[in-house]
This record gives structure tokens, sequence and C-alpha cells, in this order.
């Protein structure tokens, strides 16, 4: 099985794209969709808020890292 990881941070637009050291204009729906049309499953997502690290559940989630798996 092989597991892989992305994470997405949120623009000052409202819209996520996959953060990496250059950037992309992929937003993060069309990278879940190419992924899963090549035969990924999402085998968990979690959300977090950059700015605020403590327990508070109604924050904005500002970044969001999705793990996908593959048999």
């Amino acid at each position: 099985m092989r597991v892989k990881s992305f994470t997405y941070r949120k623009t000052w637009t409202g819209t996520y794209r996959r953060q990496r050291f250059l950037p992309t204009w992929q937003t993060m729906d069309k990278h879940i969709e190419t992924m899963l049309s090549d035969g990924w499953e999402i085998m968990s997502q979690n959300a977090h808020s950059a700015r605020h690290r403590g327990m508070l559940p109604f924050a904005k989630r500002d970044t969001i890292t999705i793990s996908f798996k593959k048999a």
C-alpha cells in the first residue's frame, strides 16, 4: 500500500491551493479530482487553524491536510 499526503493552504481569495515551495495554480478540488481519477482513495483529512493553536471549535480553518492511499 502506498500513502501520499498533501497540505492545502487558504489564499486571500478564499480558495485552497496546494502548499509547495513554488506556488501552484491548481486548486484543492482539481487536485483531489485528479488523485481520485488516478485510483487513489482518501484515507484521512484534517483541518488546522494556523493562527489559533488552542481549543477553539469555531475557528476558521486555513490549512487542510489530506492523506491518500493506493493498494
